[in-house]
């Protein structure tokens, strides 16, 4: 039988609070002129640019960027991820710089890359507003990050100004990652673990000794967690010469996926979901079984050479702030030797990556303890038995809840949704993916690089005017989940699945198959809130009873933090600031960044998110072991 949910850590302090984020404004912009050069525009600017970064007090930032302007940086001129709005805030964060953020050149780039040349582009969803996109190289004094400008033309000058900049760091220089021609020579003779005095005749020898950490060897990061998030860290921390350390309680890599209900798969594209370094198959599914989910990451773990002891947990840790690093100790079972063994680690960063969702999330409501059948979390579901007779309550419409729903009717139960609150729904078809991700898209590295160049507020304003269309080409469909009696939103300010799942990551439903379910009939949904369980049935806040057999709460789950606190302890959980969400700095908060504690580190989200951050996590990390970041930066 269920336990009822744990309580949270308390109220959330008001440094914690979510941002509202407003939704971008268009500059009073002209359409570009057909005489226009994109050549010359960007050339123009990019020495206005060079010339207000020499001698602002000469070059007004006014001159340079719109009143609406932005300028989105992921460490490049600062140790964190943040977005200035203004050209007074962007003047002022440049005037502010951390030590080695300093500008030392910038290059136009596209000379062999015609995607990457000065070209018109637009600038919202609906192709009204379009402006010139400039593709940069920047020169910083630690290492090399990429930029990307949009300019527009001012409609009351005529004067070509910067409506968006991103600028993110890509490397450190001297501590490149070894792939491409930095790759490793995988020749020599004999072969040496950095931290020790071993040496070995063969790979294989170096690797087990190395994935047992023999000796004196210690691991530098200890991550917690193999799901992608863990991996993604795992694998970039690795290609930038840090020696790091996966443990899982699970038994194998990838039962983070395995062990979820059978019929789950992805609902995020292929061309969305590749893993870094490692692309999925050219003829991997548009949608992803678990199970092959789970078994491509067990090989990802292999083929990236990444130490990894399964079945192992946490029992304590302790931060040495003089010493700056951890005390661990952990208990591993190796199932192939029968042993168990408890290994005291000393690592100087531990990375949470137990995966954006938290604790489950289950109501504590009279009379749980004397339902009859079959009742349980979504977390704890497997299957749906072929059964004609049974009558079954899903309770909650996400994810998680329209999948169970649909196992179940196509098992033919009888099946009925509870819903609690609105729910965001995408009904956009995959076939050959969407936009960047695509079959015939760019690289998923430039892919990548355009997406996070656009700053959240311009992002909820493309994705307002994408929903309006969605929900307009879609109208009919739409109407007939409100015949059903489902409740439909349209996400925060109204911007859409993807901005429901950035600020509460849950809420929301891509579309394999359920909608249609509800819309037809065969799934029933009814509005309330569950007062009460009775031995057969479920009594909502409006007075309906709905007879049942089996009750399943896809209900959710709670913060990071709440796991924080079953690994770490409810103390140090209470120091660190919220997880997951956008902060006032139009940035997710906590994660894949500073925690609020040294040395502490969160990593989580779908693929596409893990792929990106990952290198942006291994950056700072590696920064502060080479000595250029403090942790007082972070």
């Amino acid at each position: 039988m269920l336990k009822a949910m744990t309580p949270l850590l308390g109220p959330i302090r008001s440094d914690q609070m979510e941002a509202n984020l407003p939704p971008a404004t268009y500059p009073d912009s002209l359409p570009p002129s057909e005489d226009v050069d994109p050549q010359v525009v960007v050339k123009d600017w990019i020495v206005s640019f060079e010339q207000f970064l020499q001698t602002k007090d000469v070059h007004p930032p006014r001159d340079i960027f719109f009143e609406e302007s932005y300028w989105r940086d992921h460490l490049c001129f600062s140790w964190d991820f943040q977005t200035c709005h203004g050209p007074e805030a962007i003047s002022s964060f440049l005037d502010h710089l951390q030590p080695g953020c300093r500008l030392r050149r910038v290059f136009i780039d596209g000379r062999d890359d015609p995607d990457k040349q000065p070209q018109l582009v637009s600038v919202d969803h609906d192709g009204k507003v379009y402006g010139i996109q400039l593709h940069m190289t920047v020169e910083m004094d630690v290492g090399t990050g990429r930029g990307l400008v949009r300019l527009l033309q001012e409609a009351k000058s005529g004067t070509w100004k910067a409506f968006t900049v991103y600028t993110a760091l890509f490397e450190l220089r001297g501590y490149e990652e070894s792939i491409g021609r930095r790759r490793r020579p995988g020749n020599l003779h004999s072969l040496h673990i950095s931290n020790t005095t071993n040496e070995f005749d063969n790979w294989h020898g170096m690797r087990t000794a190395q994935k047992n950490f023999e000796g004196d060897l210690q691991p530098t990061v200890l991550i917690i967690g193999a799901g992608q998030a863990g991996l993604s860290a795992a694998a970039r921390l690795t290609e930038l010469g840090v020696l790091c350390l996966i443990i899982d309680q699970h038994p194998k890599v990838g039962d983070c996926w395995r062990n979820r209900y059978h019929r789950l798969i992805l609902h995020d594209p292929v061309w969305y979901n590749h893993m870094p370094y490692l692309p999925f198959p050219i003829n991997w599914p548009v949608f992803a079984a678990k199970d092959k989910v789970a078994e491509f990451l067990e090989s990802y773990a292999q083929l990236m050479d990444l130490n990894m002891w399964s079945s192992t947990v946490l029992r304590h840790a302790q931060w040495d702030d003089t010493g700056k690093r951890w005390e661990v100790t952990v208990e591993r079972s190796r199932l192939v030797e029968s042993i168990t063994e408890t290994r005291t680690l000393r690592p100087h960063h531990i990375i949470q990556a137990t995966g954006v969702n938290g604790e489950p999330k289950i109501p504590d409501i009279d009379g749980i303890d004397d339902f009859h059948g079959r009742i349980c979390h979504s977390s704890q579901f497997t299957r749906a038995e072929p059964d004609v007779s049974k009558r079954v309550v899903v309770v909650g419409t996400g994810v998680s809840g329209h999948d169970i729903a649909q196992d179940y009717f196509e098992r033919g139960n009888h099946v009925t949704l509870v819903q609690r609150g609105p729910t965001c729904i995408d009904r956009t078809a995959y076939v050959y993916g969407q936009g960047l991700y695509s079959e015939d898209g760019p690289a998923i590295e430039d892919a990548d690089f355009l997406t996070h160049s656009v700053p959240l507020p311009l992002l909820k304003r493309r994705e307002i005017e994408k929903t309006d269309r969605h929900m307009l080409e879609n109208k009919e469909y739409f109407e007939g989940l409100k015949q059903a009696g489902f409740s439909v939103d349209r996400g925060p300010d109204g911007a859409g699945r993807k901005f429901k799942f950035l600020q509460y990551a849950g809420g929301s439903y891509i579309d394999v198959g359920a909608s249609q379910l509800i819309i037809d009939g065969h799934i029933k949904v009814r509005q309330g809130a569950v007062t009460r369980i009775m031995p057969n049935s479920l009594l909502l806040d409006n007075g309906i009873e709905l007879p049942t057999d089996e009750v399943i709460f896809a209900t959710g789950y709670s913060s990071m933090l709440e796991t924080t606190k079953k690994i770490m302890g409810a103390e140090f959980a209470k120091r660190l600031t919220e997880v997951w969400g956008i902060d006032a700095g139009g940035e997710l908060r906590s994660i894949w960044r500073g925690s609020g504690h040294p040395g502490y580190w969160f990593a989580g989200g779908n693929f596409a998110l893990c792929r990106y951050y990952s290198r942006m996590l291994a950056l700072q990390i590696k920064a502060i072991e080479e000595g250029i970041m403090s942790y007082r930066d972070n």
